[in-house]
């Protein structure tokens, strides 16, 4: 090998070399970087664990330092850490002493463990911090216990904290002052219902309530004085065995009873008191003004004493209830003072209201039903019933009234079975205070007793002293009326005599103007054979289409004269005319169109007979205005006209003549469907032919 090639190699070589001498110094340093660092970690590690040995002290000192006792354990309930005061609670002097043993075995000395910890067990998954409240009776004291779980990071419960907080005086504090707020309250109650009611028996059924809580007895009693009997007369009971309060209720103590003390001589008092367990008693007398108002009694079972406090709220509720009673002893006279003023006011009220009312209509009906309407307003009356004489039949018709079923509106009852006989009779009222007590009840009277009633009265109601009908008023009570409405009875008895006379008198002249008009019509229609009975005949079409369409009770009657006396202007007519069997002439055709003028000049100088003239004197207009006298047209016409109209045409078509056959009605619906809207009153014609299928119309 030449001598260059060896220098080459060893230039080689002391590169290598030179490459791990660096390497080795590099690897030397790091070394001496990881030596340093471990020294401070390790100066680290060392600081911390004094910390934590220093926080741990800290932690144990503040763990002991803690009143309340406090401990740790593990999921099977042994004790792992305690503090002291749980240690001085325990017993024990020493912890080595308790660690390791069941919690519940240690202190508090349970049967079972905490309800928390064992809920925890059982679920066997993170739990919420919960608490609950202990007693332990042999030591007389009440723990409120905090439950800290501490759970794996799987969930699973490791250890449970326990804090036990000795809460005995904020108890018994919360249960004096419960007790306080509770007198406070009721005490309050009765101020306020002594404030506000006037409601005595609700009143004294408060006061009992409040009282029988205040003084904490197991029955209380409220009497209240009556001055007309002299008795302390029983009203409200709390506490009473209910086989018992009926008796209570009936029972009342006597003055003399009161004077001798309550309290010392009870059970001698009262003879239903003996089946009680009476240990004491206390009474609260309820006074005004040297005056009785009641008397409150409190009874215990057991023997007790009253403290100072408990006998100043018995005097302050002696005061507010006598207080409360006076005023509303003065209320309620003022209030029946007022009572009979307005009920004075008011019946005058009402008996000038039937007064007016009877004289105010001539109608029987009306008059009978108004006066059995305002009835109770001045009677303290559950019915009234109105009957009148029928002569004929022996017996009364049920005309009006209100409240029973017994009859209905026209039913007829015969003497024999009702007492209403003896009224009739008589001509006296008749009371009957007690129905179940009268012996025998006639059948009225029995329904009437079976629908509650009690008593009843009966007053005649005369005409010419005459009895013409009975007012009878019933009430659900025994003995349920007074004098003064007996009085007050026979005042409106007369008054409706006095009415129905008047409307006696009215209906005779209207009956009597009726037949003079229906002879008037009948005179008119037999002028011609071939008219008999057509004034009768469109006077029944029209009241039948006017019902139809609604009209009223008066405006029916106005109709009916207008049927009537709608042709009375044919009286000027020849005969010749009315019987001619072929056509009219133009001259004919000219008077016999004259009829309806001339019976309204007829008809004019009779006053009462004004709202009708213009049905008589346009029953011949057509709808279109093409009829006679004056071609009315449409609503121009007057309605009863154009109801006329139409009743008219029909009748004329369905009647014979001289000159043609009537029609049949088939007929005679085809021609007025046609002629609707034209010769007729389209409202008119359908109204008829609504009512034709419902009526016998030929």
């Amino acid at each position: 090998m030449d001598k260059d090639a060896v220098i080459e190699q060893l230039r080689k070589e002391l590169e290598k070399k030179d490459f791990e001498l660096r390497k080795a110094i590099d690897k030397l340093r790091e070394q001496a970087d990881m030596r340093t660092a471990m020294l401070y970690t390790i100066e680290d590690v060392n600081q911390a664990l004094i910390d934590i040995e220093r926080s741990k002290k800290e932690w144990e000192a503040t763990f002991d330092s803690i009143s309340d006792p406090l401990f740790i354990h593990d999921k099977e309930m042994r004790l792992v850490k305690v503090n002291r005061a749980y240690l001085t609670a325990s017993g024990e002097a020493k912890f080595k002493n308790i660690i390791g043993r069941p919690y519940f075995e240690v202190f508090p000395k349970l049967d079972a463990p905490f309800k928390g910890c064992r809920k925890a067990l059982e679920l066997q998954e993170e739990e919420e911090e919960e608490e609950e409240e202990i007693l332990l009776p042999s030591i007389n004291k009440v723990f409120k216990v905090r439950f800290y779980p501490i759970n794996d990071e799987n969930g699973s419960l490791l250890y449970s904290i326990h804090i036990l907080e000795d809460i005995t005086e904020t108890k018994r504090a919360a249960e004096r002052l419960k007790e306080e707020v509770e007198i406070t309250s009721h005490l309050l109650m009765i101020a306020e219902a002594t404030a506000g009611m006037t409601d005595v028996n609700k009143l004294m059924e408060q006061v009992v309530h409040c009282s029988h809580e205040v003084l904490g007895c197991n029955i209380c009693l409220a009497y209240l004085w009556s001055n007309e009997e002299r008795l302390f007369m029983p009203v409200h009971a709390l506490g009473l065995p209910p086989h018992l309060i009926p008796i209570f209720m009936t029972e009342p103590i006597k003055e003399k009873d009161y004077l001798k003390g309550i309290s010392q001589a009870f059970k001698d008092l009262l003879s239903w008191s003996r089946e009680l367990a009476v240990g004491s008693v206390v009474s609260i007398p309820l006074t005004s003004r040297n005056e009785y108002l009641g008397l409150i009694i409190g009874i215990f079972s057991n023997k007790v004493e009253l403290s100072d406090r408990h006998m100043k709220v018995v005097s302050g509720i002696s005061h507010l209830v006598s207080v409360a009673l006076e005023e509303a002893k003065l209320y309620r006279n003022s209030i029946d003072k007022a009572m009979e003023l307005s009920h004075k006011i008011e019946t005058i009220k009402v008996m000038h209201e039937i007064d007016r009312s009877i004289l105010s209509t001539l109608k029987s009906d009306e008059i009978l039903e108004t006066v059995t309407r305002l009835l109770s307003r001045v009677i303290p009356c559950e019915s009234a019933t109105v009957v009148l004489i029928d002569r004929e039949r022996d017996g009364v018709t049920y005309k009006a009234g209100f409240g029973t079923v017994v009859m209905s509106k026209g039913a007829f009852v015969p003497f024999a079975d009702t007492s209403a006989k003896v009224v009739f009779e008589t001509g006296r009222a008749e009371y009957l205070s007690n129905l179940p007590e009268i012996r025998p009840l006639l059948p009225i009277e029995k329904r009437f007793l079976d629908e509650g009633f009690l008593s009843q009265i009966s007053v005649p109601i005369t005409i010419k002293g005459d009895v013409a009908g009975i007012l009878t008023v019933g009430a659900k009570r025994v003995a349920g009326f007074t004098k003064e409405d007996l009085s007050t009875l026979e005042y409106l008895c007369s008054q409706i005599g006095v009415g129905l006379e008047n409307a006696g008198l009215i209906s005779d002249l209207e009956e009597l103007f009726i037949s003079v008009v229906k002879s008037l019509s009948s005179a008119i229609d037999a002028k011609s054979p071939w008219t008999a009975g057509h004034s009768e005949r469109v006077t029944k079409y029209a009241l039948d289409i006017a019902k139809q369409m609604g009209l009223s009770e008066k405006e029916l009657k106005n109709l009916e004269l207008a049927g009537l006396l709608h042709d009375v202007g044919k009286i000027g007519t020849y005969e010749s005319i009315l019987d001619k069997p072929a056509k009219l002439t133009d001259e004919e055709l000219t008077i016999m169109r004259q009829h309806p003028v001339k019976g309204a000049d007829i008809l004019a100088p009779i006053k009462q007979l004004k709202d009708i003239i213009p049905c008589v004197k346009y029953h011949h207009e057509f709808y279109d205005g093409t009829g006679y006298p004056d071609g009315l047209k449409g609503e121009a016409i007057p309605l009863y006209a154009r109801i006329l109209t139409v009743a008219d045409t029909v009748d004329a078509m369905g009647a014979d003549r001289p000159y043609r056959k009537g029609r049949a009605m088939d007929v005679i619906i085809v021609e007025l469907k046609r002629c609707s809207g034209t010769q007729f009153d389209p409202k008119v014609a359908e109204a008829f032919l609504k009512v034709l299928p419902q009526k016998d119309i030929v």
